[in-house]
């Protein structure tokens, strides 16, 4: 059974959302104090040892496990209002996110952003009003219904897009909050009905600035284009808040900066379209092909770069080869990444090495064969053939050791 995590939106208008806003003040207050109990440990209760080989003295810091922690927040979750489990998850999640960063958490403070996490026996969930048909374009069954959510002797309805599968089962879960103060139920779960129809058919892809993805085959994802769309309207409102701050600054009166609320509907709403248009193009990739083998480029670079750094993350490329990943694995076909080193300037038919190539040169002729290549697709098909030629040794070297 795969894990799968799915969103919802809370109909939080009015006292839910009220109530959220409490709980989630509370979670603060937990996390908060694991922080100040841990702070005080470290300086009250650190112990200093003398190495034998070099005698000198290394100390020692006193760290909290998850299990002490828990042990020290014991018995308050009736006077936080909060399910004793999401007492201990919080606790939880500050000693697992301290030993993963090695460093002192930041605090919460009171305009953070809401998260309440939960355990699976912490909530009840349900959907009624359940109405199911064929989607018109793909032909497969799209299911909606009415939410309805319990947490804490608080019942809480959203928006349920999708049915959970009936082999789910809930592992854990949240409530989070977004940047215009919109309340989520996360839920986590196991199924095994989650699964797309693929093929035995392979796919090279090489990831691109011009064009997000472009397939062996000689199609291409041009991106979702939303600088074109937006960015103007961005620079716009940013250029508005900028003028207030040097306002403020110079007359040292501070508040709140103009159009804040736009301009996070703005970003939301980017993020939106984005997201939208990477699940519909990964899920279609996966459908098509049941191997893909993508080229490794470094998006950590790509996105530090000046002149890169703003297509790379509008293209949302690593989001884009995260999502071909899990849903290959799925699906039960296979992503792997290759390394592409010289595959714009191979000849996929005679590999014949050409000469080094400007960003500027779209096409190429090889000396050696005369073809024209366009460079995007056929670093594509220089990608599909040495992915081939990985899983070969890779089952050779198997059957060897077999």
């Amino acid at each position: 059974m795969t894990l799968t995590t799915w969103k919802f939106r809370v109909k939080d208008s009015g006292s839910a959302g009220r109530r959220l806003t409490a709980m989630a003040r509370s979670v603060n207050f937990v996390w908060n104090y694991a922080k100040e109990t841990q702070v005080t440990a470290l300086r009250r209760s650190s112990t200093k040892v003398i190495l034998r080989k070099d005698g000198m003295s290394r100390t020692v810091p006193n760290f909290f496990s998850a299990f002490e922690l828990n042990n020290l927040v014991a018995g308050s979750a009736k006077d936080l209002g909060l399910h004793s489990q999401t007492v201990q998850a919080v606790v939880e999640e500050y000693a697992r996110r301290r030993a993963q960063f090695r460093k002192l958490l930041r605090w919460r403070g009171r305009k953070s952003l809401g998260w309440i996490p939960f355990k699976a026996s912490g909530v009840r969930l349900s959907f009624d009003a359940v109405r199911e048909w064929t989607g018109a374009t793909s032909g497969k069954r799209r299911s909606k219904a009415r939410g309805n959510v319990t947490y804490c002797g608080l019942q809480l309805e959203f928006w349920a897009s999708r049915v959970l599968p009936d082999d789910a089962v809930i592992k854990t879960g949240s409530f989070g909050q977004n940047a215009l103060g919109q309340w989520f139920v996360s839920i986590t779960f196991a199924s095994d009905q989650l699964t797309y129809a693929t093929t035995d058919e392979a796919v090279g892809i090489d990831i691109g600035i011009k064009s997000m993805a472009t397939l062996s085959s000689g199609g291409k994802l041009t991106g979702p284009g939303l600088r074109e769309r937006y960015l103007d309207k961005i620079r716009r409102l940013e250029r508005t808040r900028l003028s207030a701050r040097r306002r403020q600054a110079a007359s040292k009166c501070y508040g709140r900066l103009p159009k804040a609320r736009r301009v996070a509907k703005l970003h939301a709403k980017t993020a939106h379209a984005r997201s939208d248009y990477l699940h519909k193009a990964s899920t279609s990739l996966v459908e098509s092909y049941g191997q893909i083998f993508i080229g490794d480029v470094p998006c950590r670079l790509m996105n530090r770069s000046k002149n890169l750094a703003g297509i790379s993350l509008d293209h949302g490329i690593g989001k884009f080869k995260q999502q071909v990943s899990y849903k290959a694995q799925r699906a039960g076909g296979q992503a792997q990444e290759i390394k592409e080193r010289d595959s714009t300037r191979t000849c996929a038919i005679c590999l014949e090495v050409y000469p080094r190539i400007g960003l500027g040169k779209r096409e190429w002729k090889c000396s050696k064969c005369g073809r024209v290549h366009d460079r995007d697709v056929n670093a594509a098909r220089n990608i599909l053939r040495l992915g081939r030629e990985a899983l070969t040794h890779l089952h050779c070297r198997e059957a060897v050791q077999a």
